[in-house]
């Protein structure tokens, strides 16, 4: 039996539904789903695994587990969803820099990895990397880092002006950076499956959405929840790299 350990934020309910979609190709495989909602995943380590600091939060991890809400160093792999890691925060930190840097008419090369730099620098301070962070304080395990669904059009229309050279830089950005700190806690970040992936650079295709394009283009949420098919897919891709290293 191979134990996989799920942590993340609402975006690991589409890797929930997915999961009964694909179960029968993954026999001997037992996963976990530990979540909490936005940025309230507050975790501390303790005794050698790791504690909701909250009662809350404790609760929320008990009922999407069925466990206790402590997670445990015994699993045999970990994957951390969400949880602030985002292509919109990173690409927000990229382009304020690029247009600080064109003000002062930098050079090219050093514009770019000032850029890079802020991208990686945002990313940082995100929960995420926390998680990853403790997660290693309790475990030498795998670990797999997966990011928050790439954003739906319909929510971010504005990409649509952007030229495609700036489109391909901001994806370089935020991969480069996620995998960077991934890295930095001997973790591996898993890009999007492509054909997940929508027509313009950065986004997800919208029969992947959850709710309907038209209720994801009045919803007030930034980062669009995904479905079922969605979450198979990407479970998928992680679950068979597991499969790959021959945990047991």
């Amino acid at each position: 039996m191979t134990s996989v350990c799920l942590i993340g934020n609402s975006h690991v309910g589409a890797l929930k539904l997915g999961w009964p979609l694909i179960e029968a190709d993954f026999p001997g495989m037992d996963l976990d789903f530990y979540a909490s909602a936005g940025a309230s995943l507050d975790l501390v380590v303790s005794g050698g695994h790791i504690e909701p600091a909250s009662e809350g939060v404790r609760a929320r991890l008990a009922y999407t587990s069925g466990k206790s809400g402590d997670i445990e160093p015994g699993y045999d792999a970990y994957v951390v969803c969400g949880l602030l890691l985002s292509s919109l925060r990173a690409g927000r930190a990229y382009r304020v820099k690029k247009a600080e840097q064109n003000s002062k008419d930098v050079a090219r090369a050093t514009a770019k990895e000032a850029c890079l730099a802020a991208a990686r620098d945002c990313l940082r301070s995100l929960l995420f990397a926390d998680v990853l962070a403790k997660l290693r304080q309790i475990t030498t395990a795998p670990i797999f880092l997966l990011g928050t669904p790439l954003p739906a059009l319909e929510r971010h229309a504005n990409m649509k002006k952007f030229s495609n050279g700036l489109r391909m830089s901001l994806k370089e950005a935020y991969e480069a950076a996620s995998e960077t700190i991934a890295g930095e806690c001997n973790a591996q970040f898993l890009r999007q499956p492509e054909e997940t992936v929508g027509p313009i650079e950065l986004t997800t295709r919208s029969e992947f959405y959850l709710l309907s394009p038209e209720q994801v283009s009045q919803e007030k949420a930034v980062h669009t929840h995904m479905n079922a098919a969605y979450g198979a897919i990407v479970l998928r891709d992680v679950l068979e790299r597991i499969r790959a290293l021959g945990t047991t």
